[in-house]
């Protein structure tokens, strides 16, 4: 029941606002059809005495401003509202009703005609017009529509008597609408922008004074020009370019809304005065002045529109640069960035206070490259110079990061990014490039690899511990067999006559039993060396990285019952890394397997395989196979996290550990349960490319 109520309730609310907008929809027709029909009665004002030529045609500029300014889907409406009053408007002036309504299809037609082809060519909104709007406008609006459908226009006319001769009738139709259009559209939509869309902003003092000022002097030089001076053949041509410095003027600072309220004084002023009988445009007959006037009026509003339209254009981009640098340069003080710009061909390099600061330069010295080149490390000049060199030929970018020399002998890491531009003037390329400091990101980095390195060599220390009873007896094991055979030894040469055979054998087994004790200990104190990457990667053998992590286990995988399996091939190339870090890795994988094999209830032979082998020239395969109770699907979508384990006594760093460290090899590292039981822990390292 509320459901029911609520929907007929937004039912209602819409039926309310669709009746809304139709009568406010309805308003607007009948408001512009009030307007078209004023229009018209002043078009056939602005006839020349004893003349049917229309100066101008308002109606027109009405029709195709409301057109542009009303969605398409009601244009039907208001043609047909203009239609109506102008037709109202014919037969009050008792035109035949057959050449009235042809004549409302002509009017329709031409301002539906240009309307649409400025919907459609021209797209950037009204305060935001480019110069190639500007011309599309007077190319359709201006020159094609109206020249266009004058043909039409001029055939109507001279063929129902309303003309003498059809290319006369054809060109003042057309001059007639051009005139109107270039002199009244502009005008009035700006004028319906700043009333329904946007209140114009209040101007400062001086503004007002000049514009104030420029319109003043335009209206009284139009009222000299055009209503006080005498008309006939003496009229002094030169009378017609007294208004124009004013209206270059208003173009100049007031853009295109104050030369279309400057050109709509000029305009109505000329041909008030000329109605009144003087000005410059008597001195031929009605038909000859009215076409004098028109093209006076069309030839000064033309180009002095384009000319606001550039004027706005540069203004707006020039307002857009400037926001654009107020921009730019509030970014760079809040990234701590640098900007500079080295001109290739002079050699000459602009560069902010910040980069000079950066480089120990000073404020006013003149820049080139090789200044700033002089103040980088020397270990770093070949490494910047090569990125900029290749961006200069490539016409490229470049990204390097290098260090550069203070004064007090200290060094500042700097991040520096470029893009060589090659203008189309001709001129030589450009570079502009943004340096920032990242000493501090550096040190962090260092103080992470750092700290890094001392919680690999804790959990190096702490495997080991969990080795402590295997290590002890892989060492008392030898030395229970040193001293037994040293006892041997001592006995043999006691005797009158020495066993020298067995005298050798008992030395034999004291030199095998103290190399294997040898090998162990190595291997501890290898493990448990701290900073192992401070001398760089070197080429590793997997294979011996494998041999060796056996050794120091075998004591646990007997503790464990585990018998462990070696397949190592012995074609695959050695890996750049660290050796030490990478015992780490293969240790944890198989202490960890060893765990997995020792829990209750599994049955059957505890086997551990170690495998290598070579994908393609590019990387090798590490395997390490246990046959345990494998790993729950669970943890192993997260079983290389840190604090992640299974052990109640472990932390869960292990695999954390072993990742970062495999990644920081150029490799990859991952988990995967075997078919039958177990699990297998694949590594994948990239081999050496020398």
């Amino acid at each position: 029941m509320l459901n029911r109520q609520l929907a007929a309730r937004i039912d209602a609310d819409s039926e309310v606002r669709s009746a809304g907008a139709s009568l406010r929809t309805l308003g607007f027709v009948l408001a512009s059809a009030a307007g078209y029909f004023a229009a018209t009665l002043l078009a056939w004002a602005l006839c020349f005495p004893d003349s049917k030529v229309s100066l101008f045609f308002p109606p027109h500029a009405v029709l195709l401003c409301v057109l542009l300014l009303v969605p398409t889907r009601h244009w039907w409406a208001y043609v047909l509202g203009a239609a109506s009053a102008h037709f109202l408007a014919t037969q009050l002036a008792q035109w035949p009703p057959v050449y009235a309504l042809t004549a409302e299809a002509f009017d329709a037609l031409k301002c539906v005609l240009a309307a649409a082809g400025i919907r459609m060519l021209i797209k950037s909104p009204l305060t935001a017009l480019t110069l190639r709007d500007a011309i599309l406008f007077v190319l359709i609006a201006v020159v094609f529509v109206p020249f266009g459908t004058a043909f039409w226009g001029a055939s109507f006319t001279v063929s129902y008597g309303f003309g003498t001769r059809y290319w006369i009738e054809w060109r003042n139709l057309g001059v007639s609408n051009a005139v109107t259009t270039v002199v009244l559209v502009p005008a009035f939509l700006l004028g319906a922008y700043h009333l329904f869309v946007r209140r114009p902003r209040a101007l400062a003092p001086r503004r007002v004074l000049e514009a104030a000022l420029v319109g003043a002097c335009t209206v009284a030089l139009g009222i000299f020009v055009f209503d006080q001076s005498p008309a006939g053949p003496n009229a002094s041509p030169a009378l017609l370019y007294v208004p124009i410095p004013l209206l270059i003027w208003a173009a100049l600072r007031f853009g295109l809304g104050g030369i279309s309220i400057s050109m709509l004084a000029i305009t109505f002023l000329a041909i008030w005065g000329t109605m009144r009988g003087h000005g410059p445009f008597l001195a031929q007959t009605p038909v000859e002045n009215s076409l004098a006037l028109q093209l006076f009026l069309l030839v000064t509003a033309t180009p002095l529109m384009l000319l606001a339209v550039v004027i706005d254009e540069e203004r707006r981009s020039k307002e857009a640069l400037r926001e654009s640098a107020n921009l730019m340069g509030l970014a760079a003080e809040a990234g701590n960035l640098a900007m500079w710009v080295w001109d290739v061909s002079g050699n000459d390099v602009w560069m902010t206070g910040r980069g000079r600061s950066m480089f120990g330069l000073k404020p006013e010295a003149r820049l080139d490259f090789a200044s700033t080149f002089d103040h980088v490390h020397p270990e770093d000049r070949s490494a910047r110079e090569g990125a900029i060199t290749q961006a200069l030929r490539t016409r490229g970018e470049y990204d390097v990061e290098y260090r550069v020399q203070q004064a007090d002998g200290t060094a500042r890491w700097i991040h520096g990014r470029g893009r060589c531009t090659g203008p189309d003037d001709g001129s030589g390329p450009k570079l502009f490039g943004v340096s920032m400091d990242v000493t501090a990101r550096k040190q962090a980095e260092a103080s992470a690899a750092q700290k890094r390195a001392e919680l690999e060599h804790v959990a190096r220390v702490a495997t080991l511990g969990e080795l402590t009873t295997t290590l002890t007896h892989e060492l008392k094991q030898p030395l229970a067999a040193i001293l037994t055979n040293s006892y041997v030894g001592m006995r043999l040469l006691e005797a009158d006559k020495p066993d020298l055979q067995n005298l050798r054998s008992a030395l034999a087994d004291i030199w095998d039993v103290t190399e294997r004790a040898g090998e162990v200990i190595g291997g501890l104190r290898a493990m448990l060396k701290r900073d192992t990457t401070a001398a760089g990667l070197t080429d590793v053998d997997v294979n011996d990285v494998i041999r060796v992590i056996e050794r120091i286990a075998h004591g646990d995988a007997v503790g464990h019952k585990v018998a462990v399996h070696l397949d190592l091939s012995p074609d695959i190339r050695p890996v750049k890394g660290d050796s030490i870090q990478l015992q780490q890795v293969i240790l944890n994988l198989i202490l960890n397997a060893f765990s997995a094999m020792s829990g209750a209830g599994l049955d059957g032979a505890r086997c551990l395989v170690v495998r290598t082998k070579s994908i393609d020239d590019s990387n090798v395969l590490v395997e390490v196979q246990d046959s345990g109770t494998g790993i729950t699907a669970e943890r192993l979508e997260s079983i290389f996290e840190p604090f992640t384990t299974s052990k109640p006594e472990g932390l869960g760093m292990g695999l954390s550990i072993c990742r970062s460290i495999i990644e920081r090899h150029g490799g990859t590292i991952a988990a995967a349960n075997n078919p039958d039981r177990g699990a297998t822990f694949s590594i994948t390292l990239p081999v050496t490319r020398e």
